[in-house]
Parts: structure tokens; sequence; C-alpha cells
């Protein structure tokens, strides 16, 4: 323990609810630990030959799977197995002992006395508070598992990282040219007039190939060919599948056990009439606590990640015909009967390319009509022609002002049309009625009055759009003064965020860094 406390803390300390404190200056709270790999640490990764205690990684983990669960209800731990949470927070561990070792080379310390203050003012509530080394060592020990050495020694490499961060943060600026610069790209804005031509739209007069012609289609077009069957793997790479029903009698994870022991035994009652010969569905239509009781328990086809894992590790287990024994999920106990299987089927390349000619040579004969309306638009645009006066044929022009909006029904939802954006800032994510598109909200800031038509057609998910600028806003310079200090601090949070992250992995590329498998999320 520190002689600082020893020597000048006394007292008794009995409300101080370890549980409840997060650390607001570090990645790592929680259950602490450390030293060299020859120590007895049961690990979860070793940095440079610096161990990261499992218990630390737990304790971690857990705390951000809270964090999670309070953000996102009805998050899950399958969630977070399929979402890597496990590989976020070892990443994070191991990029704080990084960071402390990169202080520690550049002579970094943290003093006792500094250590001393910290756990004062975050578990003590600050200087002057009653402080008991036995109630200390009591809750170090017991409440995160380790000893004082251990608790203290990482605290003093989380503020070691930390101060790196700082270190980091303190050395970035921002120019007045980069304040300016975001200040426009902020309050320059735009209003686009647009006509948008969706290939899907052209059915009309599109011939479909026979298989001979989709044949020698395919070999003349081989690479879009393979690019299509490479982009769309799914569809040809179908995983195996299971037909099942099921008994369910729910019981709640933090149900008392008595309660559990209860729905396990209204289970295995189940479980003695089917060994006595009734059919499934019957008893699952009586005992099932699930929607799919009135089916019989019958869940249809699924494949993997459509159940909880432990159902889909059981069900999958099956062959057809053949049924589980007690399965336990969140939702409670199970006992699953597989009808039916399909194993997992991998169509070939050379088994589908005349199905993919089939629908690549229908798809550009409706991109060719829909290019030669999109540039007979064109044309009228830089011709001036308004858009309600559009004489290209199918374009479906806005709606007079004040103007009913057309019926639902009234018009195909896919058929050419013309309207405007309305004003978009130049640093726009989504351009209004057009979606997301950087390309286009280049083409929109480089336009002006005297060249407002943009000589090329756009593409937006893969559809055609001709565009004119309708009118533009300049930023007022008069209002930069009064946006100054937030646009410096915006640049500057992420500019020092970039700046930690470059650290952190040009120190990984560096690192013998070794983690251990059973921590890490499966894949």
């Amino acid at each position: 323990m520190l002689s600082v406390f020893r020597n000048n803390k006394r007292g008794l300390l009995n409300w101080v609810i370890f549980g409840a404190i997060t650390f607001v200056f570090v990645f790592t709270f929680g259950s602490w630990g450390g030293g060299n790999v020859s120590g007895a640490v049961p690990t979860a990764a070793t940095v440079n030959g610096r161990v990261i205690p499992r218990s630390q990684f737990t304790t971690n983990y857990s705390n951000y799977y809270q964090q999670m669960a309070g953000r996102r209800p009805g998050y899950t731990p399958e969630m977070a197995r399929e979402e890597h949470l496990a590989d976020t927070v070892l990443d994070r561990l191991i990029s704080n002992e990084l960071l402390a070792q990169s202080a520690e080379a550049h002579g970094i310390a943290i003093p006792d006395e500094e250590i001393a203050d910290v756990i004062e003012e975050q578990f003590f509530g600050g200087k002057g508070k009653s402080f008991d080394a036995e109630e200390y060592k009591r809750i170090v020990n017991g409440l995160y598992g380790t000893s004082e050495a251990r608790f203290e020694e990482q605290l003093r490499r989380d503020l070691m990282a930390e101060r790196m961060r700082q270190i980091l943060a303190d050395s970035q600026h921002v120019s007045e040219a980069e304040i300016r610069e975001r200040f426009e790209s902020q309050n320059n804005r735009a209003d686009l007039e647009f006509v948008k031509i969706d290939p899907a739209f052209f059915k009309g007069g599109v011939k479909e190939l026979g298989d001979a012609e989709a044949k020698t289609w395919a070999a003349d077009n081989k690479a879009d060919v393979e690019k299509f069957y490479n982009e769309h793997m799914n569809r040809y790479r179908q995983p195996k599948r299971v037909k099942a029903r099921h008994i369910l009698v729910k019981a709640a994870e933090d149900a008392p056990q008595a309660d559990k022991d209860k729905a396990k035994a209204k289970l295995d009652e189940a479980i003695k009439r089917l060994d006595g010969g009734e059919d499934f569905a019957k008893v699952a239509a009586a005992v099932s606590e699930d929607t799919s009781a009135k089916d019989g328990g019958d869940l249809g086809w699924f494949g993997p990640g459509a159940m909880v894992k432990t159902f889909e590790d059981a069900a999958f287990a099956l062959a057809k015909g053949k049924r589980s024994g007690v399965v336990e999920s969140r939702y409670g106990y199970h006992v699953i009967q597989v009808d039916d299987v399909q194993e997992p089927v991998t169509k070939e390349l050379a088994d589908v390319e005349v199905e993919i000619a089939k629908q690549l040579g229908k798809e550009r004969q409706q991109r060719a009509a829909a290019k030669k309306v999109a540039d007979a638009v064109l044309a009228e645009l830089k011709a001036g022609v308004a858009l309600d006066a559009l004489k290209t044929p199918d374009v479906i022009k806005p709606p007079l002002a004040g103007a009913p909006p057309p019926k639902p029904g009234e018009y195909d939802p896919l058929a050419p049309r013309a309207d405007a954006t309305g004003f978009f800032s130049q640093d726009a994510r989504v351009i209004p009625k057009v979606g997301v598109s950087p390309d286009l909200v280049k083409v929109a800031f480089a336009l002006t009055k005297e060249a407002a038509v943009h000589p090329e057609l756009v593409e937006v998910n893969g559809r055609l759009f001709a565009v004119r600028l309708k009118a533009r806003e300049q930023a007022d310079p008069a209002k930069l003064a009064e946006e100054r200090a937030s646009l410096e601090g915006m640049l500057l949070a992420g500019r020092r965020i970039e700046v930690v992250e470059a650290m952190v992995q040009a120190l990984r590329s560096k690192a013998r860094i070794e983690k251990d498998p059973n921590v890490m999320s499966p894949n």
C-alpha cells in the first residue's frame, strides 16, 4: 500500500460503493493486476512482455457490456458475441498499455502523491475525508479481486497512458484557414434541380436471352459474370438449414432457482409424454409457452444465426427425425425435434453463368434505355428548359405550386421524375430526395450561375441523375466570429482523436502482442 496512505490517512470509510465508480480518465476500470510474464497471474494478453490480467479483462468486459445494454435496450450476450465486443474491450486494454509503455519510454512518471490524490478524490470524496487502511484493503482485495500493490500499479499505468494522450492532444492545433474552410463547408448551401432516371423502369422492349444466347453472352462478358458471382456469393452458397419444432417452458435468466426447477420439471413431464409415443405437435400445442404452440411448435426452416446460439447448436446437431434432450437458453427450457434437414449447397460459377448472363443481359438493355432518356433530359437542361416544361417522354414533372401531391398509385414510383433537393450544405452526408452521394455533393458545389448544368450524368445507387444548379447561398462572413470557438473545438477534438489513434497504430506495428484466444470473440 502507498506509504502516503499509511502515514497520513486514517478513519472509517463505510459509505463508498466501489462497484459504481468509473475512472473518467481511462479506458480501464474495475479489477486490476499487472506485472511481468513470470508472475502467476492468468493473462488475457501480453504486450511486450507485460501482462494484461484476465481479471482486468473480465471486469472491463462486464462494465462495457452493461454500458451497451443501457444504451441499447434488448442488447444480449449473443449480440455482443456477434459484434465481437470481447475483441473491442481487449484492444482497448492493449492500446492503453501501449500508451503507458510509451510514456515510460519518454520518462513520464507518476509520483505516489498523485496516486494517493486520485484515489482520495475518485474513491473517498476528496481531501479531508476519512480513510481506513483495513477498509481500503478489504475493498481492493474483495471487490476488485487483487492486491493493493497491483491495484495502485495499474492505476499508475492508467495515469501514464492518460498523460501520454494529453501530451499528444496538446500538441495539436487548428489553423485559421482550417476554421474558415469548415465554416464555409457548413454554411455554403446549394439547391439542385434534378431528373432521376431508374433503369428498373424500362421493362418494355427488353429481350429475354435464351439459353444459347445467354451462354454466348457469358463467354463474351466473362469478367462481368465472374464479378457478379463473387459479389453475390451468398445467393449461390446456401448454408445448412433445418426444419424444426420445439416445446418451450419459459424461465427468465435471473429467475429464482425454484422457478427454474419448476419450469424444467414441467418440460420433463412433456418429454415423458413424448417418450411414451405421443405426437410432438400435440404435446407442443398443449404444453409449449411459445407463440409457435398453436402450430404444434413448428418453427419452419431456419439457417445459422436465426436462433440463439445454444438452441441453434442443439438443432443443427440433430439428424432428420431426431429429438434433443433439455436445451437451456435465455428464454427458458426447450426440447427440439428436427423434421427435415437441408445440407449446405454450393452452386459453382459454371452452374449459374447462364442464369447470371440472362440477368445481366436484361439489366444492360434497361440501362441503355435509361441512358437514352437521361441524355435527352440532360440536353434539355443544358438548353435551359424548365423542369415543368420538359418534353422527354415519361418524365413526371414537379407539381405546380399549391397543387395537391400525387395520390398513391397515380404514378409509377420507378418512372423518371423531375424535382429539386432543397438547400443542403457542403458537408452534408445525405442529399435530400437523392441519398448518400459524396460525388454529387462535389458536383453541386462546383456548379455556378454561369455553368449551372453538370455536363455529365451522375450515378447514385444505380440510378442516373441529370442535375442543374437552382440556387446557391454563400456563407455569411459576419457569422464566422460567433462560430469560431465551436468550430475550433470540433476540429481540435477530431484532430486529437486522430493523433492518438495514429500513435497507437504505430506502437502496435512494432509491439509483441499475444492474445489469449479464450477471451477473444469466436469467428
